[in-house]
């Protein structure tokens, strides 16, 4: 048995989701990257620092509508920035037997993942580094 800590263990999942996003397997991607992304959240959590989904959460809260109660707006947000992973991970009813699967879920998740790495002392690898410059060379992917 090995025993691997949950920030490696996170980097290991990341850094794989990342590899896989530019090969087009995005289903793989996404739940690598949302698993990454809980862990991640979770390790800054517990030192007492803002997960990446809480500073989105937080700017949209204003966009969500005006009838929802405002102590209801983050979870609103949060369904909608965690649907496509909940969906890969899922079945809650019969009728879930499909899951749809676009470019743009696992790149929000990879997104959301990256930033928090460093902030728990993580230097960024080589995946980390090419999933940047994907970005930057890819800017359709940021409108």
């Amino acid at each position: 048995m090995a025993t691997i800590s949950k920030l490696d263990a996170a980097m290991h999942q990341l850094n794989l989701a990342i590899d896989l996003f530019p090969a087009g397997d995005y289903l793989a991607s996404l739940t690598l990257g949302g698993a990454a992304e809980d862990i991640l959240g979770g390790l800054r959590k517990t030192a007492d620092k803002p997960v990446a989904a809480d500073f989105i959460a937080d700017y949209h809260k204003k966009d969500v509508d005006p009838a929802v109660a405002a102590d209801k707006r983050r979870g609103v947000i949060f369904t909608v920035l965690n649907r496509a992973r909940n969906a890969a991970k899922h079945v809650n009813r019969a009728d879930e037997d499909t899951v749809d699967v676009d470019q743009v879920h696992p790149l929000q998740m990879l997104m959301r993942a990256i930033p928090m790495c460093a902030s728990l002392g993580v230097k960024p690898s080589s995946e980390i580094e090419a999933m940047v410059r994907w970005v930057a060379e890819h800017p359709e992917v940021q409108k």
